[in-house]
């Protein structure tokens, strides 16, 4: 592989086009589970010859996307892709056979992927090839972008993100249970997008039962996650949309605490009902949800079901909105089965703050010291 990391130069030319390569990556999340959203643009003197972004599962990477838009116009030119091409044969042919072929003369990777079957094996067999191969432009963005992916990959189990709306003083519903809204339009579009670019929503089941959520994504977005309630029965309201809609909007689940051992099956409704059979029952529903290809889960609410995974250790990421609001008294965000002290509290690492409207968000990734 000619080329290190650490000796590169970049241009601004190079920034423009991988920026618009993560674009479509970033465009394509949420519709490619379990593969990661990759964008690709291939370059031939100074202009955009061909792009693509990675299809639904089973279909083509984002690099023949890209090369089949460029035709004959490939050979000689630049990819700028945001992963790794793959190497292996899985539903598809190998990304790299494809690349050769065409006759490309450089290769820009803004990272390597993580999955074993690759891992830096992609871009040594283009080195071998005679191809110019570069990495790590844009790498925190191209990782931030998968994260979930390279997560559920190595760790083999989904990535875990939790995200709460709250008051100044720590409240997620007023003292009558009333939550609508706490938080800005602004903050609510921005969770909407969180859903389409995760596989799986939970809920708990008193959340099912007081706002009988849609859980869709909406704001002009496409896609919708799988569905799931963590319920004390194998029931739900019949004249909700989790039931009325299930496996017609996506996919509905009830994970239910007990049973004699882990057991899955679909009720006449069409939700799918998971008993994890164990008193681990978190871990439990999430092995059954990396057997099921489903790579990342956003847990929105409520306040004791977002507590259990953090407190367990079980989340990767949280996002919580802050409003502008306080109440003195309502239903409080987190609380802990065993409350902690400083010394060995959960405290957020590579924190970022945005600002939505009149609200603020808190995103990063909980470390328990």
């Amino acid at each position: 592989m000619r080329g290190e990391k650490a000796s590169v130069a970049w241009t601004a030319d190079d920034a423009r086009f991988m920026s618009l390569a993560l674009s479509l990556a970033d465009e394509a999340k949420g519709t490619t589970f379990p593969n990661p959203a990759v964008g690709a643009v291939i370059v031939k003197d100074g202009k955009v010859v061909g792009k693509g972004a990675t299809s639904r599962c089973g279909g083509p990477h984002a690099e023949r996307n890209a090369l089949t838009e460029a035709g004959d116009r490939a050979r000689g030119a630049a990819l700028y892709v945001t992963l790794e091409p793959c190497c292996h044969f899985g539903k598809t042919a190998p990304c790299t056979d494809a690349i050769i072929r065409a006759g490309l003369r450089s290769v820009v990777a803004s990272a390597k992927d993580p999955n074993p079957l690759v891992n830096g094996k992609g871009l040594r067999s283009l080195g071998k090839a005679g191809i110019a191969v570069r990495t790590g432009l844009f790498e925190r963005e191209a990782t931030r972008l998968n994260e979930d992916f390279f997560f559920w990959i190595t760790r083999r189990r989904p990535w875990v993100s939790v995200k709460l709306a709250m008051t100044l003083d720590g409240k997620i519903a007023d003292l009558y249970g009333d939550s609508k809204w706490i938080t800005s339009v602004d903050s609510r579009a921005f969770v909407h997008d969180l859903r389409r670019k995760h596989a799986a929503v939970c809920i708990g089941r008193k959340t099912l039962e007081k706002d009988n959520p849609r859980l869709t994504v909406r704001h002009g977005k496409t896609g919708n996650p799988a569905r799931i309630v963590f319920s004390g029965k194998a029931s739900a309201p019949p004249n909700s949309y989790f039931v009325r809609d299930a496996g017609e909007t996506s996919r509905s689940i009830l994970v239910v605490h007990g049973g004699r051992g882990r057991s899955r099956r679909t009720l006449a409704s069409g939700v799918e009902v998971w008993r994890t059979g164990r008193e681990e029952s978190l871990r439990e529903f999430l092995h059954a949800a990396y057997e099921e290809g489903i790579p990342s889960v956003l847990v929105e609410g409520g306040g004791m079901l977002a507590s259990a995974f953090l407190e367990g250790g079980l989340a990767n990421r949280l996002y919580v909105f802050y409003a502008n609001k306080i109440l003195g008294g309502g239903a409080a965000g987190f609380a802990f089965a065993r409350p902690l002290s400083l010394l060995e509290c959960v405290k957020i690492d590579q924190m970022e703050v945005v600002r939505f409207a009149n609200d603020i968000m808190i995103t990063g990734i909980p470390v328990r010291r």
